[in-house]
């Protein structure tokens, strides 16, 4: 039976808009991500000079810790706070987020004390899960740059600088698609912990299984989301030139657009695809 993904998409909209409770983890996900962009962009100044600096020093170089310099590394720096952020709170709050999600379709009452409580059992599973799905991300990232910078050198000598920048638009596009490949079949696994209350590894298994499974339509129905999310990608990767072009702070602002954009299309990717392993289940419970 063919699945419907517009209904899936327009069932969980009008989810998020009856409860906008199920927004609040990744609420509180962008608030930490606030005050650690925060403590990156005044890491130069007194107090915090003082731990940042040697460390900015060691890895990126002087000119990196004074101004402009301090707003080109600002990315990255947040790149690595943020990995840090999702594996001690990411993970544990998107399954906050699916327990209120389940509890609130099967008619249960959504109390913030009993959620995290329930959801705290499978804490080393979350932290399992996000320790991998971050090493995955971290390795993904560095095999592309290191491979987009042997190529990226060999078209900037033999192509027109319009052939370069086409090149870096166009790999842009792969590492957008091959990011959204990855999660077809890991994006499941923490409604799978959540929903089924199953151990990590088969929550794995099964998430890798439902994507081998049903591939397309798990990768439609995840594709909305993230294209939506895709001109801060661009703004991202292109963030060195757009700041050469206008000011150091534009970095800031498109970091600061980026985290208040995920609230929503982070709630709404987990809803669609909880709402995907539900309807599964419902489906194999019947013709069981």
């Amino acid at each position: 039976m063919k699945y419907n993904i517009r209904k899936n998409w327009s069932d969980s909209l009008g989810f998020m808009k009856k409860n906008p409770v199920v927004m609040m983890p990744f609420v509180i996900i962008a608030f930490l991500e606030l005050l650690a962009l925060e403590f990156i962009y005044f890491s130069s100044r007194i107090p915090l000079s003082y731990v940042a600096n040697p460390i900015i020093r060691k890895f990126f170089g002087e000119p990196f810790i004074h101004y402009p310099g301090s707003l080109v590394v600002l990315p990255r720096l947040f790149y690595y706070k943020q990995i840090g952020i999702y594996i001690v709170f990411g993970a544990f709050l998107t399954a906050v987020a699916v327990n209120m999600f389940k509890n609130i379709k099967d008619g249960l009452p959504v109390k913030a004390k009993a959620m995290i409580r329930n959801t705290l059992k499978n804490y080393v599973s979350l932290l399992i899960y996000a320790v991998l799905i971050s090493a995955l991300v971290f390795v993904l990232r560095k095999s592309d740059t290191f491979v987009y910078s042997r190529v990226m050198k060999v078209v900037a000598q033999h192509t027109p600088q319009s052939w370069a920048l086409l090149f870096s638009v166009c790999f842009t596009l792969f590492l957008f698609l091959t990011n959204i490949v990855m999660q077809t079949f890991l994006i499941c696994t923490i409604p799978f912990i959540v929903i089924q209350k199953v151990s990590i590894l088969k929550a794995l298994a099964r998430s890798i299984m439902l994507g081998l499974r049903n591939f397309f339509t798990i990768f439609a129905l995840i594709f909305l989301p993230f294209f939506i999310y895709l001109p801060v990608i661009f703004l991202k990767s292109f963030s060195a030139q757009i700041m050469d072009k206008t000011f150091p702070e534009i970095n800031v602002f498109i970091t600061i657009m980026g985290i208040i954009v995920t609230i929503f299309l982070d709630s709404f990717a987990i809803i669609c695809v909880s709402q995907f392993v539900i309807d599964k289940k419902v489906v194999a419970e019947k013709t069981a």
